[in-house]
């Protein structure tokens, strides 16, 4: 008799469960995926709008030291089409109203030649800014979670930084965490940063060369259901009861019951206790993650009959409330898709990015497309005069779990809840990162090893960024 699996959530990190167990033993396993949403994907979803035009939730970079991703993708026979960048990096001042470039270039140490060139910085703060890089190469993760009562920008105040400095880098927490720099944790930006300043490799942030449903999320859920496995979209858990005697049981909205041997919470930490039975919400794991906030996400895309990039690299912005833009991120997918057969779009496809977007949740869709007009004209020539031919305003809610100040001492760490049968996988479980991709295949891999343990069936090999011979790890 096969051993049942639920995994309560279908993004990455349920997909990624899903895959790793039927690639090790789909004759062992009956794995039923239940998502809520009518589509799969969770931070990664994406879908054809009414028009039948493709609509993500974000703008999705891919890391070169993403090599559980690869590796997972590899093995269900499906390489990821990856569209390169030039390998700089382009900030929107909003001060000057001009782009800056950061020469950075393809080579190992890239990013610190970045740095070292970055405008607006004097000779001195730029020597500065390189020391404390090196700095945060040499801290481990026991010494980055020390500052986790901190706040990226106390944190930066108690390093005596420069001004400029610190502003730069406050712009790295939005990028990194989808926060601003007083909320985010110190420690999740220590170990984002060591990790891409420290990693070895030719260095070149990718975009994925089709919508993320075709690229990442489809090859996941075809191989599931190819090797027996259950998808059920549109279908919310209303709560999970834990094994005692026999199977747990899993309710859905709709009132039907569903028995399994292991279930697998792959959701935003904060939506697991309300899942369960109340005597457990107030105790560990789960009293904690109860505590966690999600952080709110707007993202807007814009359809241009003309060309009005010149280009497929991401812009990026310190957005503030003094001198704006009102974006954190913004690139054309056009660019990115053009070698996708399904691409109907003879221009633009202008995707903009609001993260921390709390601040801006009062205005209507039409102010914040208004506003993002505005911007656009203000920083790319070719947007001047140009009015978008069709636009999709897109609020996520219960999507993201903000890595707050306190965050890693509130969750688990671990997979494991200390009840029989019930697991944990997210991006805020035992992963080398946080508030990605690679972290959510890394905890779905993590967890199938934990069941392949038990019917004493070789795991897989979690996958570590190759790092520079001075970084601690």
């Amino acid at each position: 008799m096969k051993t049942k699996v639920a995994i309560v959530g279908g993004g990455l990190a349920g997909l990624s469960s899903a895959a790793h167990l039927l690639l090790a033993a789909a004759e062992q396993y009956e794995i039923h995926v239940f998502e809520s949403a009518p589509m799969l994907g969770g931070q990664c979803a994406s879908w054809l709008d009414a028009k039948g035009r493709p609509v993500e939730t974000g703008i999705h970079l891919d890391f070169p030291w993403y090599h559980n991703k690869d590796a997972l993708f590899a093995a269900i026979g499906h390489p990821l089409p990856l569209k390169e960048t030039d390998g700089n990096y382009y900030v929107c001042n909003g001060q000057t109203g001009q782009i800056d470039t950061l020469l950075a270039g393809k080579s190992v140490l890239k990013t610190l030649r970045g740095l070292a060139t970055f405008p607006g910085l004097t000779p001195t703060e730029r020597l500065q800014l390189i020391g404390f890089i090196f700095r945060l190469m040499r801290m481990d993760d026991r010494m980055a979670d020390s500052f986790d009562h901190l706040s990226v920008t106390q944190f930066l105040l108690d390093q005596k930084l420069s001004a400029g400095i610190r502003q730069q880098l406050a712009l790295e927490a939005v990028t990194i965490q989808g926060l601003r720099a007083e909320e985010a944790s110190a420690a999740s930006f220590i170990k984002f940063l060591r990790t891409m300043y420290g990693s070895m490799g030719i260095f070149d942030t990718t975009f994925f060369g089709a919508p993320l449903s075709v690229a990442l999320v489809d090859p996941l859920a075809d191989f599931i259901t190819r090797h027996g496995g259950h998808i059920h979209l549109a279908t919310a858990i209303k709560s999970v009861t834990p094994a005692t005697a026999g199977p747990a049981r899993i309710r859905t909205t709709a009132g039907v019951t569903h028995e399994a041997d292991h279930v697998i919470f792959a959701v935003p930490g904060y939506a697991v206790p309300a899942l369960l039975p109340a005597e457990l919400r107030t105790t560990s794991p789960f009293a904690a993650l109860a505590d966690l906030k999600e952080t709110p996400i707007i993202t807007i895309t814009l359809w241009y009959a003309t060309k009005v990039f010149t280009d497929g690299n991401v812009y990026i912005s310190p957005r503030d409330r003094e001198h704006g833009p009102i974006f954190d991120a913004v690139a054309d997918k056009a660019f990115h898709w053009k070698d996708w057969p399904k691409l109907k779009a003879e221009g633009s496809i202008i995707q903009v990015l609001i993260d921390a977007a709390d601040d801006v949740l009062h205005l209507s869709d039409a102010e914040i497309l208004a506003k993002v007009s505005q911007d656009l004209a203000r920083f790319f020539p070719h947007c001047r005069g140009q009015a978008s031919i069709d636009a999709t305003v897109l609020r996520l809610k219960n999507t993201y779990c903000g890595t707050r100040v306190g965050y890693w001492s509130k969750v688990p760490r671990k997979h494991q809840t200390g009840l029989p049968g019930l697991w944990l996988a997210g991006d805020y479980t035992a992963g080398v990162y946080h508030y990605g991709m690679e972290s959510a295949i890394i905890s779905g891999k993590a967890v199938a090893n934990e069941l392949l343990r038990e019917i004493n069936h070789a795991g897989f090999e979690i996958l570590r960024p190759r790092y520079l011979p001075f970084v601690r790890v």
